[in-house]
């Protein structure tokens, strides 16, 4: 059994996809979800008496749960990413998949 997330940008996840690590900007936060947006989608992320950080950029470990509307992440973990170079980390995401292919 594969326990690994796959780092996927919103718009690659599919409902085939068991486990994912998405990043993206927190749009609007609710008591138990918030949106976020990473530049190509955006997706709903759903969790359980977690701490979500303050942070406006995070990292969502998660499940992906299809609905009527079409899919949700029911997060395991939530990152703050706030102190991360986001453009820095997109090059080097875009790097690890190249490399992928």
């Amino acid at each position: 059994m594969n326990d690994t997330y796959s780092e996927k940008l919103i718009k690659d996840v599919n409902e085939n996809d068991k486990k994912v690590a998405i990043s993206g900007v927190i749009i609007s936060k609710e008591e138990n979800s918030v949106v976020i947006d990473d530049g190509s989608s955006k997706i709903a992320i759903f969790f359980d008496q977690m701490n979500v950080p303050d942070a406006k950029y995070v990292r969502v470990f998660g499940r992906v749960i299809p609905y009527q509307e079409g899919l949700q992440v029911q997060a395991d973990i939530i990152q703050d990413l706030s102190n991360i170079n986001y453009e820095l980390y997109k090059k080097m995401i875009g790097m690890m998949k190249e490399r992928a292919l």
